[in-house]
């Protein structure tokens, strides 16, 4: 195998052959995927390379390959300031299984809360809150994943990843949306994650928190934020407390954004107050330990020992089925 940079790892490899230009003849060399590049190896060097950050797309046509026709892989790529997007076709093993971990590998997917909550309709209820989670927070060890729906081993949650989220996932977006990945770097906060599993796909941005208004009152028995929001209504806004830090954010397409506040004390959210007018956003939350928010068709008796992201998370998507 060739030379490979820092921290770069195979996810897969396969003898096979490659073309640049479509009128010309197939070169045999040694496919191979990794984390940062797609390369064509021919011992002793390499003959094409492609960041995977540069992949535009990726199709599967038939062409001539030897006597008869043959599924290749087609792929578009940037090819450099002020050229044409480059064009390769390659052949490999487990076409199929090439084609879903580019997609995925190059962010070629396109998750939305939209995509979400199309899966998460089709899911049980274990299943939707590993799901949920992970759109949440990118990636999670199995552990926390285990600990989240109070699974008896590890074993259940891989058989809910395996033959529930992913099979429904893959008739929905066409390929599996989880994947298990031995090290990978969180675009968000440069951390390299270990051993996790991920939601793969390029999520929707959100957009870069703008100067906006932002004023924190301690009133004693409650805590008053009130911020400023523009064109999103009090069904966009979704909240999350962790601690004394407090995360608003709006679903709304047009106006995506996240904000987290630190809070001046751990608030009691089964009570709080939230409305918008005049385009300015007002929450009240009452002083307390930290429990989970709750607002919409939630009875706490019923929520039994799960971890407190799920029973927001279930929140949120009562909220969300009650606008459907």
């Amino acid at each position: 195998i060739p030379n490979l940079h820092a921290g770069e790892q195979i996810i897969l490899q396969s003898q096979g052959a490659y073309k640049h230009n479509f009128r010309s003849g197939w070169k045999v060399a040694r496919c191979l995927l990794t984390i940062q590049r797609l390369i064509m190896y021919q011992r002793p060097s390499i003959r094409f390379e492609v960041p995977l950050d540069d992949i535009k797309g990726v199709t599967i046509e038939n062409l001539h390959y030897v006597i008869r026709k043959r599924e290749c892989l087609s792929l578009s790529y940037k090819a450099g300031e002020g050229s044409r997007d480059g064009r390769i076709w390659f052949i490999a093993n487990d076409l199929e299984d090439w084609r879903k971990r580019i997609i995925s590998q190059a962010a070629l997917l396109k998750v939305d809360l939209e995509t979400i909550e199309k899966i998460s309709l089709q899911l049980d209820s274990d299943s939707q809150d590993i799901l949920w989670y992970l759109w949440m927070n990118r990636h999670a060890k199995i552990d926390r994943l285990e600990a989240l729906i109070d699974a008896p081993n590890h074993m259940h949650v891989l058989l809910k990843i395996r033959e529930t989220i992913n099979p429904v996932a893959e008739k929905i977006v066409g390929i599996p949306i989880l994947s298990f990945e031995r090290s990978k770097v969180d675009p968000e906060t440069g951390e390299k994650i270990l051993f996790s599993w991920w939601l793969m796909g390029q999520q929707e941005k959100l957009v870069q928190s703008e100067e906006r208004l932002l004023d924190i009152f301690d009133e004693g028995s409650h805590i008053q934020v009130i911020m400023e929001v523009k064109g999103v209504e009090e069904s966009d806004v979704r909240l999350e407390v962790s601690g004394e830090q407090l995360t608003v954010s709006s679903v709304m397409p047009d106006s995506v954004w996240k904000e987290v506040i630190l809070l001046p004390a751990e608030v009691n959210t089964d009570n709080y107050q939230l409305h918008i007018k005049n385009n300015l956003l007002e929450i009240k939350l009452h002083r307390d330990s930290f429990k989970t928010l709750q607002r919409v068709n939630f009875d706490p008796a019923k929520a039994g020992d799960k971890p407190q992201e799920i029973v927001s998370m279930r929140n949120r998507r009562n909220g969300m089925d009650s606008r459907n």
